[in-house]
């Protein structure tokens, strides 16, 4: 029987569906994240599978427009909902890339979750925007269980904090000014890039009440923050930030042990450190690992190109406009 598509489904069963997931729900396919995408000036569109009029894969669609080409990317999406077999996949795959040539789409970015295709079904696999491995933490063990599975490290560090006097709590909008300089601070030293201090704003703003600033302080210094998600069943760590002074207190490691317990209070069934990647930020990683935890490979990210005239004037283009900036 082959799979029906729609681009009608409504919120509630959307957001139903997604909470069925045994890892809780994928933010980024959300509704929260649409209200984040909208709020930046973003076109989303969200396309539904159904079978035997039951949801089997959901499809949420970031549309962007680079001089006159249009393009979609897929973060951690298509999703499969429940299990369906390859050629139903296939029906997927082919019934995006028909509705994106209707769209005049010149390409199409896939960054899958639980896609069950090989790479081969893809036209190519291309750098990728969102991580490739990330850290899960069960949340259904107990916290004494979670704190006997970390490394005997992590757990003395959570214990110095608290006697250190570090105290953790929940930020607003006020705040975000001091986790944007922390988060200057960390980039420099971690080597990473951040975004824009508006889109943090957009993230709490438009990501209510899903999206939550927290910050770790000690004589009224903060020395870590972090911008978390609680969303249908999943706890996602998004964005931390730290300080180089007083380190010797261990603020991120109660930080995050607050979110952990903060996660099972609002019945996340699993936290979901993001990404790790012990070659490009191996400290970052290292911390997150103390915690436990089972490492998630994702399937990468993939592009199909529909317009290949269009999409290579297109890259071209904005290579020119990139090197007369460096020169001008």
């Amino acid at each position: 029987m082959n799979l029906e598509m729609s681009d009608n489904l409504n919120d509630l069963d959307w957001n139903q569906a997604l909470a069925s997931l045994k890892d809780g729900a994928e933010p980024l396919q959300s509704d929260i994240w649409r209200q984040i995408i909208q709020a930046e000036g973003l076109v989303c569109r969200r396309f539904a599978w159904s079978k035997e009029q039951k949801t089997v894969a959901l499809a949420q669609v970031i549309e962007t427009r680079k001089l006159v080409f249009k393009s979609w990317y897929l973060p951690r999406g298509p999703l499969a909902i429940s299990e369906i077999g390859g050629a139903e996949w296939k029906q997927v795959r082919v019934d995006l890339i028909r509705t994106a040539k209707k769209n005049k789409v010149v390409s199409i970015s896939f960054e899958p979750e639980n896609w069950p295709l090989k790479a081969t079904s893809f036209e190519s696999k291309i750098k990728h925007i969102q991580p490739e491995k990330s850290l899960f933490l069960d949340l259904n063990l107990s916290e004494i269980d979670l704190l006997k599975a970390m490394h005997s490290k992590t757990r003395y560090n959570i214990r110095l904090a608290k006697k250190k006097g570090v105290e953790i709590i929940q930020g607003s909008e006020a705040d975000l000014k001091l986790f944007w300089q922390l988060l200057k601070v960390t980039t420099n030293r971690d080597g990473f890039s951040g975004h824009s201090f508006a889109h943090y704003q957009n993230l709490l703003s438009s990501g209510k009440p899903a999206i939550e600033l927290w910050l770790a302080k000690r004589e009224n210094k903060v020395l870590a923050a972090g911008i978390f998600s609680f969303y249908q069943g999943r706890a996602v760590y998004l964005h931390g930030a730290s300080a180089d002074f007083d380190r010797k207190y261990m603020a991120p490691y109660l930080l995050q042990w607050r979110m952990i317990t903060r996660a099972k209070e609002k019945a996340c069934r699993y936290y979901d450190f993001y990404g790790i990647d012990a070659l490009k930020w191996p400290g970052v990683t290292r911390f997150k690992l103390g915690f436990g935890g089972e490492e998630r490979n994702y399937p990468g990210t993939y592009l199909i190109i529909l317009k290949t005239g269009h999409y290579y004037l297109y890259k071209t283009l904005v290579g020119i406009k990139h090197y007369l900036r460096k020169i001008f």
